[in-house]
């Protein structure tokens, strides 16, 4: 049995590799760009020869509410349709937390939907606001033998207040998927980065709301 203590020690070792291989620089190939808004999406090969994706993004809303929607985790689905169950399982303390998520059939519907049981950790590297974690085994998690289990290597989500605008702020996210399942590469290769997009309209259609309730 992994006690709380061990977890913590995960979510924190998978947050310290995924802050540095998102801010690495060599060995990234650009997958997808819009010119319209500059979103990029970029890949490498991680360590185990698999391929991790990075994605960039411009947000219009201060960096503090997109911070709080994304560590809200049991009302996530509320706003990000990329997934359609998120909850969390164990608070294991004030900024680490394990939780269960499923996400929709992705990639325009070529991927069917995947569950992960995901340890977290949520913190500061300077003034970047990061969430970061990776795939756990959990005695007690929810599984469902119509969902495949995928695993997540290291992977975080980034915000960066815009040293221009405090109504702006610059968003990453890295993700370290093995979508399990029998999936070809060359159907991957297309998903990923529609999955990565997806989720940055999600956070665009978030931030329209915000702003019209008047929060900025």
């Amino acid at each position: 049995m992994t006690t709380d203590a061990e977890y913590i020690k995960v979510a924190e070792e998978a947050w310290e590799e995924s802050v540095e291989i998102a801010k690495s620089v060599d060995g990234w190939k650009e997958e997808k760009k819009d010119k319209k808004t500059g979103d990029i999406v970029e890949s490498r090969k991680n360590s185990k020869g698999r391929k991790i994706y990075r994605c960039k993004a411009k947000i219009d809303m201060p960096p503090k509410l997109l911070i709080d929607a994304m560590g809200d985790t049991d009302h996530v689905t509320e706003w990000n349709k990329t997934l359609t169950e998120a909850r969390v399982l164990k608070t294991l303390s004030d900024n680490c937390a394990i939780s269960y998520q499923v996400t929709s059939d992705g990639g325009g519907g070529m991927v069917s939907a995947r569950d992960f049981v995901y340890v977290s950790k949520k913190g500061y590297e300077g003034e970047i606001f990061v969430m970061g974690g990776k795939s756990v085994e959990m005695k007690d998690a929810p599984s469902s033998s119509k969902i495949v289990r995928a695993v997540n290597g290291p992977g975080c989500q980034m915000v960066t207040p815009s040293a221009e605008d405090k109504n702006i702020c610059e968003f990453l996210w890295l993700m370290d998927c093995d979508y399990k399942g029998w999936m070809p590469q060359s159907v991957l290769d297309i998903a990923m980065p529609i999955a990565q997009t997806q989720f940055i309209d999600c956070v665009r259609k978030l931030a329209e709301k915000l702003k019209e309730e008047g929060q900025f």
